[in-house]
């Protein structure tokens, strides 16, 4: 049996596109998708602080500059130190471990995440039973739901794995592969000799009858779809209380996005002039008892007039500044203004161009990571489909008012993915009615 001290690091695997969940991840990495205001990468650090891992490295590929910054801001807490391995081209998850050979000169073993799976496990007593064992390397399984999907294994009677195969037309069992490995060193310099390009491919099945199996009977997820995020949205509170403060309102708060124009204040064409501002009627006193009764309230609007050199951003600041004026009048107030300034090249409501710009689901993303909100329990109100859809590219629920300047047929266009009231009122009635909150 190999000399199994205690010194680990980590790999994680991060560099993926995300295709299936755009256009979210069009403007932010899979792995820094926002539950309940922390991200995937957040949930695995502390995993991995909390099993002793002081360092670890991540491979990154697009938007890396989102992931840098966060690694910046892992570092700083000093819970363990995040390295970033940008990788110009995709190397596949084989490629990666070839191009960070040198991660296991001077530790005993290496675990290797997929970054983009959520679960709560616990990573102490998996690494204690891949110490107990002779084998040099340990996979998680889960049970799935559809084997044919996944990577299968199957056990002998002493947990070793004698079979597997990826995505398999008659499965041996439903033990799928977790995406998360525990490897001896020499089993790592092993795989990176390969110079193979996946994982699931080219490397397991040659260490079949060489590594153990160890179940996990907890939650598992591949956030692979836009479905599976909004599970995992709803599921990220009750899962991980001490990371998403159960006692802490903030942490889990829902929020109502709203467009500005025709939702919150009379329509005004390239709105630039602070006394042109007139919130439309009863719009006060329904973010008063959205925010009495525990959400948030965001304006996310579209400024293209910034972007056209038709309005200056300190202007879009006293537009800004007399609207929190009059709301405050009114004893009412908003918790965060977004806008994008991204000039649209075609006349289509529907189509994301910009990722922040609604259909774009960017400024309610950046939002809920701001300001820790539950996008799974959110909702979006706007005149415009491309509010809507804003709303829907988020994971939220979304309402279309007619109090704005909704065109003839956006009502239509939805084919009922969204609710279509005449104000934001009304909204603001169906919203509370659906929490239970009494009227």
């Amino acid at each position: 049996m190999p000399d199994r001290s205690g010194r680990i690091k980590a790999l994680l695997l991060a560099g993926g596109l995300g295709t299936r969940l755009r256009p979210l991840t069009d403007s932010i990495p899979k792995c820094l998708i926002p539950l309940a205001g922390y991200s995937l990468l957040d949930i695995w650090v502390k995993r991995l602080a909390e099993a002793g891992i002081r360092e670890a490295r991540i491979n990154t590929h697009a938007l890396a500059g989102c992931v840098r910054a966060h690694i910046e801001q892992i570092n700083a807490e000093n819970r363990l130190r995040l390295v970033e391995a940008h990788e110009p081209v995709l190397l596949g998850s084989a490629g990666t471990v070839t191009a960070n050979a040198n991660l296991a000169d001077d530790v005993d073993e290496v675990v290797i995440i997929y970054a983009d799976n959520f679960s709560d496990i616990d990573l102490r007593p998996l690494i204690a039973f891949h110490r107990r064992h002779p084998d040099p390397l340990t996979m998680v399984l889960f049970h799935a739901a559809n084997p044919r999907a996944c990577g299968i294994a199957e056990l002998d009677k002493d947990g070793r794995i004698i079979s597997f195969i990826e995505k398999p037309e008659t499965p041996a069992s439903n033990l799928a592969n977790a995406g998360l490995y525990v490897i001896d060193a020499a089993a790592y310099r092993e795989i990176a000799e390969m110079k193979a390009f996946d994982l699931g491919l080219d490397v397991l099945p040659r260490f079949t009858g060489r590594m153990r199996g160890w179940t996990w009977g907890g939650y598992y997820l591949d956030i692979g779809t836009h479905e599976s995020l909004r599970l995992a949205q709803r599921d990220a509170p009750a899962l991980f209380p001490e990371q998403f403060g159960a006692n802490d309102h903030n942490a889990q708060r829902p929020a109502v996005f709203l467009d500005r124009d025709g939702t919150l204040i009379e329509h005004v064409s390239y709105l630039s002039d602070p006394e042109l501002v007139r919130l439309l009627p009863g719009a006060a006193a329904a973010l008063k008892r959205l925010r009495r009764a525990g959400f948030a309230v965001v304006l996310v609007t579209n400024q293209s007039a910034i972007g056209r050199g038709m309005l200056t951003e300190n202007r879009l600041d006293e537009i800004h500044t007399e609207l929190r004026r009059q709301l405050a009048a009114c004893g009412a107030t908003i918790d965060g203004i977004y806008y994008s300034a991204a000039v649209p090249t075609r006349d289509d409501r529907t189509v994301v161009e910009d990722p922040d710009r609604k259909p774009g689901p960017g400024m309610l993303i950046r939002a809920a990571a701001d300001l820790k909100l539950d996008l799974a329990g959110s909702w979006m109100v706007g005149d415009l489909i491309s509010d809507v859809l804003a709303g829907l590219n988020a994971g939220c629920r979304s309402i279309l008012v007619e109090s704005g300047q909704t065109p003839p047929g956006d009502a239509e266009a939805l084919d009922g993915r969204a609710l279509v009231l005449p104000d934001l009122n009304a909204a603001a009635k169906v919203i509370l009615a659906d929490q239970g909150t009494p009227q």
